[in-house]
């Protein structure tokens, strides 16, 4: 494919291819706006601004939907700015269906949200801004339907590091015909400083991290998400259709749980509570998504979405709320007297621990209680928007299947990855920030999904990986659920740090498949994203990925296409 300069509308054509704790950060401002009813709109919003981050919606409803954008005065004295929004059913604005005045300013770093109500369900509709003569781009919205009509057509989005490659998967999915909802499953930004995490790929393709210092400021997070937001293949897929968004870790800070982050120093970055305070200000400030209500916990982020009796869309929020700190294979490794590890009492007394927990005990009611009250409204599919790998997934012998012009020179460059070849031996949890590290708290998921009996669907991101997966409960081995993990849009993958040639990632991923009974395809090298299309009879994942993100034209294709019929396993579509 040859890349195209985005358009006003990006166009629609298939390619072939309750909580306890309240924070305690300072409010956001609230937009103040006004309905047309007794004010002329030609008149409102006199001032000029520079629209230059896009438009985008969210948080759909079957009688709402958010719209944002951001526009910034050109005359940067003047402390507050009127915005004019406008609400069609047509591109061209012909019949204006909703219309009002919304004000900004620098509290908010004059970003636009409003919650535009009244609307139909199961209905597109596009909406702009005006600033003084400015208008914003066209963006296109769908409120959630009521009724069956159609399929649900839905694109699951992860871990888009800035300066790993151009943003060409977000281009797909603009392109995607029909398209409900982006469901972003977390790590829209990085926090790293330039030069850090790919910044050599940043500086070749001239995709350099701004502010340069790692982001700890609410005024770092601003600057860093108005520089993604920058990104027209990014504007393009949010103008092409609402997101639904839930934060990873990235949007704080590596690996953060609800009392820190192993990317955090509190030494010299400060408290983690001013930390992650200052970064949610900024994510609800840039993010197309209804604020929390005033005095709510900010990190507080379960909502329900329902599409017609099709699926219910359940988010959960697994790192601020209630997530208790990851385990450390050098830290809580326990060891025999000679020193060496004992597995047994790790497996037992440590990861099967009953008191870890991943959401918290508070949400695990909340989602308990969701599941089942979905299943009561007649709802198909129970899919959880959820951040992290839930499949178990255990390290195959590498030093053993790898060949040894492979293994002994990672084994030689000492570091991390020395470090997981060697203890790949041992057979344990590929990772322990994903569902694996908190295997007490996944299997009380699994038991709130059989008690309500979910047609579960899990869809997560954070690996950086592919991977197709049927859940099976521990012990039993009864099925539960599947889960369609996307990997990256761009974040590089961990086996691209121990080589980088096709015949490798064919052998990772076959042993990695062949090693656990719940990986059922697996793709660790490929960035893109999962288009998924539900009916009340089938859920269909077709796995998109993009043939570079070095270079803004690409190729697009369909790698892996997979289909399952409620409470059964996968199969793949020929």
């Amino acid at each position: 494919m040859t890349r195209t300069p985005p358009s006003t509308l990006p166009a629609g054509i298939t390619r072939r291819g309750v909580f306890a704790r309240v924070t305690g950060a300072a409010g956001l401002a609230a937009v103040a706006a006004c309905q047309t009813t007794g004010r002329d709109l030609k008149h409102a919003a006199a001032e000029e601004a520079v629209f230059g981050w896009g438009v985008a919606s969210g948080d759909p409803t079957r009688s709402s939907v958010i719209i944002w954008t951001r526009a910034l005065p050109e005359n940067p004295g003047n402390p507050v700015l009127e915005v004019v929004y406008e609400l069609a059913e047509d591109t061209g604005f012909r019949n204006v269906l909703k219309a009002g005045v919304a004000q900004t300013s620098a509290n908010r770093d004059f970003t636009v949200k409003m919650d535009v109500e009244g609307l139909t369900p199961g209905q597109t509709y596009y909406y702009r801004f005006r600033a003084g003569s400015t208008y914003s781009p066209v963006g296109r919205t769908r409120t959630l339907p009521a009724e069956d009509k159609r399929p649900i057509n839905l694109a699951l989005a992860s871990c888009a590091n800035y300066p790993s490659g151009f943003y060409n998967a977000y281009r797909e999915i603009s392109l995607i015909e029909d398209l409900d909802a982006v469901i972003h499953v977390g790590d829209y930004i990085y926090e790293h400083a330039a030069g850090k995490y790919d910044g050599a790929v940043g500086e070749r393709i001239g995709r350099v991290h701004l502010p340069a210092n790692e982001i700890v400021t609410l005024a770092d997070y601003r600057e860093r998400l108005a520089q993604y937001r920058e990104d027209e293949d990014l504007q393009a897929a949010h103008a092409h259709a609402p997101f639904i968004t839930v934060w990873d870790d990235h949007e704080t800070a590596n690996n953060s749980w609800q009392h820190g982050a192993s990317g955090h120093d509190p030494e010299t970055e400060g408290t983690w509570d001013a930390r992650r305070d200052a970064a949610l200000q900024a994510y609800f400030e840039w993010l197309p998504m209804r604020d929390p209500a005033s005095g709510a916990a900010r990190d507080r982020l379960n909502r329900v979405y329902d599409f017609g009796s099709i699926a219910s869309l359940i988010v959960i929020e697994t790192r601020l709320t209630g997530r208790d700190q990851q385990l450390s294979f050098e830290r809580d490794m326990p060891l025999h007297e000679d020193g060496s590890p004992d597995l047994e009492a790790f497996e037992r007394d440590v990861l099967e621990n009953p008191e870890r927990t991943m959401m918290g005990y508070a949400q695990e009611e909340w989602f308990a209680d969701a599941l089942k009250k979905s299943r009561q409204r007649n709802m198909q599919w129970q899919v959880i928007a959820n951040q992290t790998v839930m499949a178990r997934m255990r390290t195959p012998d590498f030093l053993s299947i790898l060949p040894q012009e492979i293994v002994e020179p990672a084994i030689a460059s000492g570091g991390y990855v020395s470090g997981w070849l060697q203890r790949s031996t041992l057979g344990l949890p590929v990772g322990l920030d994903s569902w694996d590290g908190y295997s007490a708290a996944r299997t009380r998921f699994y038991d709130s999904a059989l008690a309500a009996d979910a047609n579960l669907v899990v869809l997560s991101g954070d690996s950086h990986m592919f991977w197709a997966n049927e859940l099976h409960y521990p012990g039993t081995e009864a099925f539960v659920g599947l889960e369609f993990a996307t990997g990256s849009i761009t974040s590089p993958g961990g086996y691209g740090y121990i080589n980088d040639t096709a015949e490798f990632y064919d052998t990772v991923e076959r042993a990695v498949v062949a090693k656990n009974p719940d990986v059922q395809h697996a793709n660790v090298h490929d960035h893109g994203f999962i288009h998924l299309t539900l009916t009340r009879e089938d859920v269909r994942a077709r796995y998109i990925g993009v043939s570079t993100i070095t270079d803004p034209n690409y190729e697009a294709t369909c790698f892996l296409d997979v289909t399952a019929a409620p409470s059964k396993g996968m199969k793949e579509t020929n």
